[in-house]
């Protein structure tokens, strides 16, 4: 067996997808910077009255759940300080992302449905995660992604070197990848970011629309290193193969196959003796992943239908059919794959397309019959890029996952590992540090809680210790007193009492009155203006209790 070391930098953005996503209930994005966060983190850091406000939101009923989505998302953005306390992993975004995401998260998009069943869609802001650590600190690159790539260009060089048929016997009876391992990096010094994914047209169309997502890359400029190992030589016979894969046939394979479509889809790059392109990940576009002169691309040339505003309008299809057809045809024509090498299904969609391209007028009656019509064609080229933007606008834009292999020796190996091992503890450490910093938050967070319900229960113990003292002193108070002198407590204004006692509103007044007076004449003595100095209403009212006692 041999080994050899590798290194691979990152000529291009690279997304190796997991099938994940960053869902908008579990991230923020906050001064240029996506901070995911866990979910229950987020609501142990809470403080107790937010907890429990965030509890009611979710039981709430919802007909769709992007009503529920949509409360959840706002609570997190009124305290997004606490989902960033609490975040484990912060990935860069671009400005245009940002923007977008505060603009449209959890708004209303469209609406399902009719009248009462009518249900609201909201924007849910999904953003394809790229393939990462199972510490999650850094993103990596998978040696079956390396190998796959390796693997097309290998099978296209023994194709146009020996024919199909040759191809198919190394590789699928003899088996011949088997011979040959790629490690997943073993380190790396890489990083992530947050843009767009932008689908752009190679050949110019009519209104230029583009397609774009939310994606997470490795960046431009990151660095890995793998071990490739090939293996003695032999199929599952234990039969010798006739062919063998060498460092040197890898080198001139993958730059056969690469460089021309590097020097299409980004610009012309200089390479040493040791040095080869490839294409990985997702996005790599149909060319970089089939082989030349085997291609069967199914591309959709065009879906002839009539705008919103148009309705069930014929002749505006016919129309649209014609000018679409006029604009592909110098585009297109040179693309078609070879009939004879396609099948019964695949024909078909050739003839479709050669006739939609050549003769258009011949799919006048389909067109007009049907409210759409899709045109399929069987292309040796793609017809569109997708490339990683900041922006939806793709010209600033880089095509996807190009990396600069380099065969080194073993000392800029080693050399390398302890730089990027280096660079690994680094961000080991802070991730570390960062986890335990959420654990000291939310056990601080915890015990401020405690501390303020051990405060309430002891403020709550304390008014109810009042409380109960004086409602004794109360009871004791009004123990003390006559009945007539609670009488005279019961009532907060003085006033009061003496007109219900003129109006006869006091039980058995014949029998207390003298009584009764006695106490109101102490009550208004307290106070100079109401018996002294008494003038107006108040002289009337001494009068009235002087008048009760006179009798």
């Amino acid at each position: 067996m041999k080994n050899y070391r590798l290194k691979l930098t990152a000529l291009t953005p690279i997304h190796i997808g997991t099938g994940e996503v960053y869902e908008p209930t579990n991230f923020i994005i906050d001064d240029g910077w996506l901070y995911e966060f866990d979910e229950v983190l987020f609501f142990k850091h809470l403080p107790q009255n937010k907890r429990f406000e965030f509890s009611k939101l979710t039981t709430l009923q919802s007909n769709t759940g992007y009503e529920l989505f949509e409360k959840i998302h706002a609570f997190v953005l009124q305290n997004k300080q606490y989902a960033k306390d609490v975040s484990v992993n912060k990935v860069k975004v671009s400005k245009a992302i940002e923007q977008h995401y505060k603009k449209s998260i959890a708004k209303k998009v469209q609406s399902e449905g009719k009248g009462r069943d009518q249900k609201s869609v909201f924007n849910r802001f999904e953003i394809q995660k790229t393939q990462r650590l199972a510490n999650n600190v850094s993103t990596f690159l998978t040696g079956s992604s390396i190998k796959g790539a390796i693997s097309t260009a290998f099978q296209e060089f023994i194709y146009k070197r020996d024919g199909k048929g040759k191809m198919n016997k190394l590789f699928e009876k003899d088996k011949l990848f088997k011979n040959l391992s790629i490690s997943d990096s073993i380190a790396q010094k890489a990083d992530s970011q947050i843009g767009y994914a932008v689908n752009q047209e190679r050949f110019e169309t009519e209104d230029d629309a583009q397609i774009s997502t939310f994606i997470e890359v490795n960046s431009q400029g990151s660095e890995y290193l793998v071990t490739l190992s090939i293996k003695n030589f032999r199929n599952d016979d234990n039969q010798t193969m006739s062919e063998e894969i060498t460092k040197e046939k890898i080198v001139e394979a993958c730059n056969s196959h690469y460089q021309l479509l590097f020097n299409d889809k980004e610009r012309t790059i200089r390479l040493s003796e040791n040095q080869f392109l490839l294409s990985i990940g997702k996005h790599s576009g149909a060319r970089a992943v089939t082989v030349d002169g085997l291609r069967k691309i199914l591309v959709k040339l065009a879906q002839i239908s009539n705008k919103k505003d148009e309705g069930d309008d014929s002749e505006k299809r016919v129309e649209r059919l014609h000018k679409k057809s006029y604009f592909e045809n110098e585009m297109i024509r040179e693309l078609f794959a070879k009939f004879e090498s396609l099948n019964d299904k695949e024909q078909r969609d050739w003839k479709n397309a050669k006739q939609f391209i050549e003769s258009p007028s011949d799919l006048e009656e389909l067109v007009k019959q049907r409210k759409s019509l899709t045109i399929n064609a069987i292309l040796t080229e793609e017809t569109t890029i997708w490339k990683f933007s900041e922006t939806k606008d793709s010209s600033s834009g880089n095509s996807f996952g190009w990396v600069l292999c380099e065969f080194i020796d073993e000392e800029t190996f080693e050399k390398t590992l302890k730089s990027f091992n280096q660079y690994g503890k680094e961000l080991i450490q802070s991730h570390t540090k960062r986890q335990k910093e959420i654990l000291e938050s939310i056990a601080k967070e915890k015990e401020k809680q405690k501390k303020l319900a051990l405060e309430k229960a002891e403020r709550e113990k304390k008014e109810a210790e009042e409380k109960a003292k004086k409602e004794a002193e109360e009871k004791e108070r009004l123990a003390s007193m006559t009945p007539i002198q609670r009488l005279v407590d019961s009532y907060d204004d003085i006033a009061v009492l003496i007109n219900d006692m003129k109006i006869g509103k006091i039980e058995n007044f014949e029998v207390i009155k003298q009584e009764l007076a006695k106490e109101v004449k102490k009550e208004l003595q307290k106070n100079p203006k109401t018996w002294e100095k008494a003038k107006q209403k108040a002289l009337k009212r001494k009068e009235y209790i002087e008048s009760l006692l006179e009798e």
